[in-house]
């Protein structure tokens, strides 16, 4: 996958984050995680959608 870089950045982000006790923004990190995962793996990655659910403006199809 040529986007599975970005896998790589965030996990660093978070365990940086734990390490130096930020433990809310490991805690939203292993969420984004969670999100960044499931696009890349699969067809829903063209949509872009957002936290809720909803399209991101400006990404994914018009």
């Amino acid at each position: 996958m040529p986007n599975e870089w970005i896998i790589e950045v965030l996990t660093d982000l978070r365990s940086f984050a734990r390490q130096n006790g930020m433990l809310s923004l490991a805690s939203e990190l292993d969420a984004t995680l969670t999100v960044a995962r499931r696009d890349l793996a699969g067809p829903g990655a063209a949509t872009h959608a957002g936290a809720e659910g909803r399209p991101v403006r400006g990404l994914g199809r018009p």
